[in-house]
């Protein structure tokens, strides 16, 4: 945001300016999210129209994560060429170009595709989220903005399944491309009035196209080797080959981002003590609620006999409880050291993938959506304190390039973990080769819900080394 634009801006509205453009961020945020898991009630009916596996539908998922991602680290260089606004803005108009695309789409690969397009410019719209809050607020109020943002980003998904299970009960999947024209307009229309020109020149940077293109490369060669290990086998040639040029490309990526000027990730953050158990904290979290949000509204319609409408009905407690406690946790992530809160939250989600994995066969509506309020509240706990705690561990000339690589390493996160619980999910319960067996699907599930457990628990280890990386600097 230019200073001269931006202080005529707090000029006239006040005190009210730094909500209000916190407001215009959280919109467009909530449609790039709404975006993220509506497809996710929609699944089943892909899977059947265009005769696809469980490995193969999870594209559409980890596609749009994947993308994300690339996008978030493009994020940068747009802001410098364009500006904050212009970037907004035009992201925003290809995002609905891309929805309705998807929405007409004949075949499952410009399906991939469109959603390939939405992800990318949602990468590139989130982080704006972070830099507008850090621009508007002092230092001492950004956990309570992050709280009451992430509270009504948080509302995009929880009501998006269930705008996604009516549109595909009363017309068809087709239709869960379009939930979100509406918030996408709104986002428009606040970014035109509240968001700041820029009164200067602004400072135009090359594009790192060499690194891009390693960073897909690697992106996209990692989860090939994920969904397509089960089909064709962990040994298979081609799939080794693949798994070699993903180590190969993730090396040259980071021997190349050290040495630029002005690179696409800024690795210097990772010399900051704490960063990587950040990094890896934020990971973590992205694993857990994408993952989560991708496995229980398949399980619910292929395993429990839910329609779309109550596998969507099923996530809104889960997420407006979260919402609610979003705002109360970044408070105290202003107040508390991060490992209290982060250890809450890493318990709290590892029973609730226990409890969802034991309720696989019988579980009923009321006990699953408990299960599922108790995980999202463990990451409500997590999110403000990583987020916010990541950032304190930086130098402030390092906190813009820091907030890019969290949002990446959330989204990134997300695709593996929801990659990974397809991989357990296929190879448990083998649907294509011997039948859909109902008691074979509940211990795929099963397995998957017990893995993300299982990893949070883990989530120990980086969380000692983000503490240790705090005590250091203070």
């Amino acid at each position: 945001m230019s200073d001269t634009h931006l202080e005529q801006l707090k000029d006239r509205y006040g005190e009210r300016y730094k909500w209000y453009a916190t407001f215009t961020a959280m919109v467009g945020t909530m449609a790039m999210s709404l975006s993220s898991t509506i497809i996710n009630v929609a699944l089943p009916g892909i899977m059947e129209e265009f005769q696809v596996s469980h490995t193969d539908v999870q594209w559409l998922a980890t596609a749009f994560l994947a993308a994300m991602t690339v996008g978030m680290l493009v994020n940068a260089w747009c802001v410098n060429t364009f500006g904050l606004r212009k970037t907004y803005l035009g992201a925003m108009v290809i995002f609905l170009v891309a929805c309705a695309l998807g929405g007409v789409a004949p075949g499952f690969g410009l399906l991939i595709a469109a959603r390939v397009a939405m992800g990318l410019m949602a990468g590139l719209v989130q982080p704006l989220a972070l830099l507008i809050i850090y621009q508007v607020f002092p230092m001492n109020e950004r956990g309570k903005a992050m709280g009451i943002y992430g509270m009504g980003v948080i509302l995009g998904p929880t009501f998006g399944p269930v705008l996604g299970g009516v549109m595909v009960d009363l017309v068809s999947w087709r239709a869960v491309f379009l939930v979100v024209v509406p918030v996408v307009f709104g986002g428009l229309y606040m970014a035109l009035t509240f968001l700041a020109r820029p009164g200067i020149a602004l400072t135009r940077k090359r594009l790192d196209v060499v690194g891009l293109l390693l960073l897909t490369t690697w992106l996209t060669s990692l989860l090939w080797a994920l969904a397509n290990g089960t089909l064709r086998g962990w040994t298979d040639p081609l799939l080794l080959s693949v798994a070699g040029l993903c180590l190969v490309t993730l090396v040259l990526f980071v021997w190349l981002e050290v040495r630029r000027k002005d690179p696409l990730m800024a690795m210097a953050v990772f010399r900051e003590p704490g960063f990587t158990g950040a990094f890896l904290l934020a990971m973590l979290t992205g694993a857990g609620l994408f993952g989560s949000v991708y496995l229980l509204p398949l399980l619910v319609q292929t395993v429990l006999g839910f329609s779309p409408t109550e596998a969507g009905l099923l996530l809104i407690p889960a997420g407006l409880i979260m919402a609610m406690v979003f705002p109360v946790i970044g408070r105290l992530a202003d107040i508390y050291d991060s490992v209290w809160l982060v250890s809450v939250g890493l318990l709290m989600f590892a029973l609730s993938c226990l409890l969802l994995g034991l309720s696989t066969e019988n579980g009923t509506f009321l006990s699953l959506a408990l299960w599922a309020v108790l995980g999202r509240i463990g990451v409500a706990f997590m999110m403000p304190p990583v987020v916010v705690g990541s950032l304190r561990l930086l130098p402030e000339q390092l906190v813009n390039q820091g907030a890019g690589v969290v949002s990446f390493a959330r989204q990134f996160g997300g695709a593996v973990g929801v990659s990974l619980t397809a991989v357990v999910l296929q190879e448990r319960t083998a649907i294509f080769s011997t039948g859909l067996v109902q008691q074979h699907l509940a211990l795929g599930y099963r397995d998957a819900f017990f893995l993300l457990g299982i990893v949070f628990a883990l989530g120990a280890v980086p969380l000692w080394d983000m503490v240790r990386g705090e005590r250091l600097r203070h």
